[in-house]
């Protein structure tokens, strides 16, 4: 009965210190196309990375309902996009964008409730053949069409859960 009293008292404090939204991303040198550039660098994927982590958060943090945690594991990605033949112009290799390559990113996620008991939990592999018609213009933005597939299940995740 003590040790009851004392779990509900310290929970919320608990609660109260752990971020609502945490994201962790699988090994980026193994994704199956995370790169802006031909032959990538750790620096180069790690910036990426950090970038997805950051607006994952920011936009989870968002449609969150009070109480409620995310966390969120990304076990890989395959960029829009392709580098292959006939990429490049001049000496320059560029990412040709069709519908033909479209963004895939594969999840594991739990969204727990404030008391810590899970509402929902699963994997989710993300994709969307029509990205070119909704992603919106964000061209200096090499995460784009990625940013834009996560926030569309989020809204349709999280939207489903309350």
């Amino acid at each position: 009965m003590r040790t009851a009293f004392l779990l509900a008292a310290i929970m919320p404090a608990f609660a109260a210190a752990q971020p609502a939204v945490e994201v962790r991303l699988g090994d980026p040198e193994k994704f199956t196309d995370f790169r802006t550039s031909p032959a990538p660098g750790p620096a180069e994927r790690a910036g990426l990375a950090e970038e997805l982590r950051r607006h994952v958060e920011r936009s989870a943090g968002m449609r969150l309902a009070r109480g409620m945690r995310l966390a969120v594991t990304i076990t890989d990605v395959d960029m829009a996009g392709e580098y292959g033949q006939g990429s490049h112009t001049g000496n320059r290799d560029v990412r040709v964008v069709k519908p033909v390559f479209p963004p895939r990113v594969d999840l594991e996620f739990r969204l727990s409730r404030p008391d810590g008991s899970v509402a929902l939990e699963g994997r989710r592999t993300l994709t969307d053949r029509d990205f070119l018609l909704s992603a919106g213009s964000q061209p200096r933005d090499p995460l784009v069409f990625e940013k834009a597939l996560i926030d569309r299940w989020l809204r349709r995740e999280l939207a489903a859960a309350r």
